[in-house]
């Protein structure tokens, strides 16, 4: 461990022991915050599993190809393919 690891680790350990001392004063404090922030995270998220649902959807219907093209099959087919070029 380097000199500046083990700063960084009293480091973190003095704000960890200074956050759980005045944790009910910092909760009080920052509640009307973090309850903002946890809403643009569960939106941002929501959007970004919309977007992967839609992604995925789009590629069964065969947007990008033959819908059965991305089964195991697919991919025994590039191996054989392989296979066969590199005989």
């Amino acid at each position: 461990m380097k000199r500046s690891d083990f700063g960084y680790f009293c480091a973190g350990v003095a704000v960890g022991a200074f956050g759980h001392a005045a944790y009910p004063q910092l909760k009080e404090k920052l509640a009307p915050y973090l309850a903002g922030a946890l809403v643009f995270a569960q939106q941002a998220f929501g959007d970004a599993i919309k977007g992967a649902a839609e992604t995925a959807e789009a590629m069964q219907q065969g947007g990008h190809g033959d819908a059965g093209s991305f089964g195991p099959e697919f991919f025994s087919a590039a191996a054989d393919a392989q296979a066969g070029e590199a005989a």
